[in-house]
């Protein structure tokens, strides 16, 4: 890395170094949420499973922990892997690109991501609404709990992609704006 490029994330932008701040803070949120979910899906089965060999009765609490955990899983992988740039993507277009109409695209399409996703978020707090009053019949904990990862996860991928429009704007190259080595992953 470039002496020029250190100094580009280390001093003279702020936006930068507040988007970056933000982006590590909730990837490792998005971390904690998909890791901690694997877990207790994993301890809970697991002790319905012994207790059920060791008294050929199961607990019944631990059928619901998936219907409520697997999607706080998924969409902190989809937060991970999106703050990341580990998606699937395709790239043809931009790589034929000036740098400059590069960075117009990329911006543009972390704009619409941006746009696309709130929305999303938006439309999950009505479904949210809608469960508030059903509960999981074993543990009554309300469904509304497992909704509301998907407007976690909306709102996460916004978030995302606004961290990611920064990052693009003061990118070297923007074809490459979530590389490791580049400037944008350092805080």
């Amino acid at each position: 890395m470039s002496s020029s490029t250190q100094d580009k994330s280390k001093a003279g932008f702020p936006a930068l170094r507040l988007a970056n701040a933000v982006g590590w803070t909730l990837d490792t949120i998005a971390v904690v949420i998909a890791l901690s979910s694997l877990v207790f899906m994993f301890l809970a089965l697991m002790a319905d499973v012994i207790v059920r060999y060791m008294t050929t009765r199961g607990l019944g609490w631990p059928t619901e922990v998936p219907n409520l955990l697997f999607p706080w899983l998924i969409m902190g992988g989809i937060v991970i892997g999106a703050h990341r740039g580990a998606h699937i993507a395709a790239t043809a277009l931009i790589d034929y690109l000036s740098v400059a109409n590069a960075r117009i695209l990329g911006m543009a399409l972390q704009v619409m991501v941006c746009g696309v996703f709130i929305a999303l978020a938006w439309i999950s707090l009505k479904v949210i609404a809608v469960t508030g009053h059903q509960v999981f019949p074993l543990t009554g904990i309300p469904q509304f709990w497992a909704y509301a990862a998907v407007t976690f996860g909306c709102f996460g991928i916004a978030l995302s992609a606004l961290v990611n429009l920064v990052r693009v704007f003061y990118a070297d190259d923007p074809r490459f704006p979530l590389s490791k080595t580049s400037v944008e992953h350092q805080l």
